[in-house]
């Protein structure tokens, strides 16, 4: 009888871990990717890339690997790859110092045969799991928390640095703003998190007031005349094309707005400009309702997590996916500077979807098991011996 209700219990927590596929959260990103594609295909030869569709196709399918990675890999795993994984992180963002690939008057890229990588999209994620681990390492600490912010603000400093250096202004507050939410969801006294906003708002100044490229975005956005061949063309251009749309918008496939003449870049950091267009402010409404869906029911998910770890991890990847989503939306529609973030799910790349991927794996892999927990060790006897 007790080896048949042991069976019965493995049995059903393996077939929970297999199929808890979280429905709200894999469905919203299965819906996001569908809206990029179809703005894709509708800019189609008009493209900086005119092949970006197709492309963007095989892309998805390749993210298809890191996805399968984070999503069956089990969570102590990368806890215990810590380590080794700063180490990468590190020597990777050097590697783009020393010899990366300028585009734009940056410096990110690393080229790997055909294909151009962006080690600090890669950063993003491996930033959150290694400070997750540092973070569940220290939960003993003292209530303050003291020792854990400033170790964790030396670990962090090291790639933001690297990215900074880039530059990539973009990248370097995705990473801050993570390292900020998880020190708050960890309970570090506000006193000791006041310090830390400052000397992140110190650094961040700085780096924009001595590096002409990050000024000139910023100073764009406050120009009381605007160039039409400057830092504030591709905005202009936007908000006239999401304008255009109206309520209804044109039609998909019937945008006259559209293309690397008309919006630089819309395949990809500008790409909402054509969904506002072709769509108007119905479609865009539902696109954003759609967001809103995904990053509730990730906040929902990561409120029932029960260890740091996991807890760490989920609220860091929403404040990463959220954060490019508002600053990204903010540019298209000329309130916020132009600092080169894509739309989560959306934009065109091969390193953008891949984290993305990467991102929505780990989360439906940490949601699978805060379910295994639901229902499985936790669960009543009677109901596992059914």
């Amino acid at each position: 009888m007790i080896s048949t209700s042991k069976s019965n219990t493995e049995n059903r927590t393996a077939f929970l871990r297999l199929n808890a596929l979280d429905p709200i959260l894999l469905g919203c990103a299965v819906i996001l990717i569908c809206f990029g594609l179809a703005a894709l295909n509708s800019i189609g030869p008009l493209a900086k890339d005119p092949g970006a569709f197709k492309k963007q196709l095989l892309l998805l399918a390749m993210g298809v690997v890191p996805f399968m990675v984070f999503w069956l890999t089990p969570a102590n795993i990368w806890q215990k790859a810590s380590k080794w994984l700063y180490g990468v992180n590190v020597v990777l963002l050097a590697l783009v110092l020393k010899g990366g690939t300028v585009r734009g008057g940056a410096e990110r890229w690393l080229d790997i045969g055909p294909i151009q990588f962006q080690p600090s999209e890669l950063t993003k994620i491996l930033i959150v799991l290694t400070l997750s681990t540092l973070f569940a390492k220290h939960k003993d600490e003292e209530r303050d928390g003291f020792t854990t912010l400033i170790t964790s603000m030396v670990h962090v400093a090291v790639p933001a640095l690297l990215i900074a250096a880039q530059p990539h202004l973009g990248a370097t507050l995705s990473v801050l703003l993570a390292w900020l939410i998880i020190c708050v969801i960890n309970k570090i006294s506000w006193k000791h998190m006041l310090i830390a906003l400052v000397l992140v708002a110190v650094a961040g100044g700085t780096s924009i007031a001595v590096n002409d490229y990050q000024r000139g975005r910023v100073e764009a956005l406050f120009a009381k005349e605007k160039d039409e061949k400057g830092d504030h063309f591709q905005q202009d251009r936007s908000m006239i094309s999401i304008g255009s749309g109206g309520p209804t918008g044109k039609g998909y496939l019937k945008g006259d707005f559209k293309g690397q003449r008309y919006v630089p870049e819309q395949h990809n950091d500008f790409i909402f400009s054509l969904i506002g267009q072709e769509f108007g402010f119905v479609g865009s409404a539902f696109l954003m309702l759609v967001y809103v869906g995904f990053f509730l029911r990730g906040w929902f998910l990561a409120l029932r997590m029960e260890d740091t770890f996991s807890r760490s991890v989920m609220f860091g990847l929403l404040t990463i996916l959220g954060f490019h989503w508002i600053v990204n939306i903010s540019m298209n529609l000329g309130i916020g500077p132009v600092v080169g973030l894509w739309l989560p799910f959306i934009s065109y790349g091969g390193t953008s979807m891949w984290l993305c991927l990467a991102c929505l794996g780990i989360m439906l892999n940490l949601s699978a098991n805060t379910q295994e927990s639901m229902f499985g060790r936790n669960a009543p006897q009677a109901w596992l011996e059914d």
